[in-house]
């Protein structure tokens, strides 16, 4: 299993940076019981050049490759791809995430359009000495869903303006770290993803039926969605699950409220 942290805090030894390890050794805890092996990585966007977006359009209308910005934001992707669960860490910047975390978000813009991330799950973690904490998960949550993901799981945590101690940190959220562990632990083991919510079937249906009405073979969108064989309508989300009929028709529902106000 391979779990990959992307931090979004240039100080490596910093508040977000020790949570994350704290994280790390309670998930590789749990995997040692069970004779599990994680392959643990984490990513600090600082050591990576990316460019901010400048809304050109092209990733959406013709495809990211043809992105005429040259950075890291393929390197990073490509090690998203690599894993089955990410963690988004983030410290809070003036009220929300940091401008690195927001560049590479910008940047997977098309991502939005086209899911990649519907077989790994994700964990949302912020910190903070003051404010914010529930509008910076928001905003990094907002973008894992749009990109496929399975939110196992988010935290904020509330820090003091001086470095504390990794010892600090545990004694003060041993409890609420080792929760977020077990969720991020077991969705991993169990494929999570493969438990959409009621909401998920619902959004994926109203993405559907959008792209569905488009049908225009040279949209970058039409062709991605119809190559996955997603414009279907006998398709109920991005991978073949087993859906309850109950489930299934409180997803209906919500979609028809869905559709009403989108």
């Amino acid at each position: 299993m391979k779990i990959l942290a992307i931090i979004s805090s240039y100080r490596k030894n910093g508040h977000t940076s020790k949570v994350v390890d704290l994280l790390k050794q309670e998930v590789e805890s749990g995997a040692s019981k069970d004779g599990r092996f994680i392959a643990f990585g984490k990513l600090f966007l600082g050591d990576y050049e990316i460019n901010h977006c400048k809304g050109c359009r092209v990733c959406m209308e013709r495809g990211e490759q043809y992105c005429p910005l040259k950075d890291d934001v393929p390197v990073i992707k490509a090690k998203i791809d690599d894993a089955d669960a990410v963690i988004f860490a983030s410290p809070v910047y003036v009220g929300d995430v940091s401008s690195s975390m927001k560049a590479l978000m910008d940047r997977l813009a098309y991502v939005c359009h086209r899911p990649e991330f519907y077989d790994k799950c994700a964990i949302i973690i912020a910190t903070t000495n003051a404010t914010s904490l529930k509008r910076t998960i928001r905003t990094l949550g907002a973008a894992t869903y749009s990109w496929g993901f399975k939110t196992l799981g988010t935290q904020g945590f509330k820090t003091t303006t001086s470095n504390d101690s990794i010892e600090t940190l545990k004694e003060r959220y041993e409890k609420k770290i080792r929760k977020l562990a077990r969720k991020l632990y077991s969705g991993v083991k169990k494929k999570g993803y493969l438990n959409p919510s009621v909401i998920s079937l619902a959004a994926f249906k109203l993405q559907q039926k959008g792209h569905a009405s488009e049908k225009d073979a040279s949209s970058v969108d039409y062709e991605y969605w119809d190559h996955k064989g997603w414009v279907n309508p006998d398709r109920h989300y991005y991978i073949e699950v087993d859906i309850s009929p109950l489930k299934l028709l409180i997803s209906k529902v919500l979609y028809g409220i869905f559709s009403l106000v989108f």
